[in-house]
């Protein structure tokens, strides 16, 4: 493979990260969405179903996540690898002009962000659910108030 193909692939990886995290993004706050306005609404056996079933989901998405921007990563390191040799033509590209000391964090920080995401999202079902079934935790609500002379 050429250092071009390298780049090309570089970008497709980019591509196919931003869509997955996206899909992985619009689970999770279908589920928020969801959890404030039917949490209340689901006797126990239906929440444990339901939060099953967006669990698998979920933590399929963030392996899926992951991988992707691990082979993200890993691709960067490679491509980082070009800067070494003096006949480059990348030294203008991200890895090569930047190092690739931040690269070896991102597989790291995105499994911290989609998993701390899946957790709050639970998290935010039982709150959810709780807020709307008892009168001693109240939901938050605007408050407008009209000034009159």
């Amino acid at each position: 493979m050429t250092e071009y193909e390298h780049v090309q692939l570089f970008f497709q990886i980019v591509n196919v990260a931003n869509g997955t995290i996206s899909n992985y993004m619009t689970l999770v706050f279908g589920m928020l969405v969801t959890s404030y306005l039917a949490a209340h609404r689901l006797d126990r056996l239906m929440a444990g179903i339901a939060l099953a079933i967006y669990s698998l989901f979920a933590l399929g998405l963030c392996n899926e996540v992951f991988q992707v921007y691990s082979d993200f990563a890993r691709l960067g390191l490679q491509i980082s690898e070009f800067g070494s040799v003096p006949e480059t033509a990348l030294g203008w590209f991200g890895p090569v002009a930047l190092g690739p000391d931040g690269l070896t964090a991102i597989p790291v920080i995105i499994l911290t962000v989609t998993l701390g995401a899946y957790i709050g999202s639970i998290l935010f079902f039982f709150r959810a659910r709780k807020a709307n079934k008892s009168s001693d935790v109240e939901p938050v609500e605007a408050s407008v108030t009209v000034a009159t002379d």
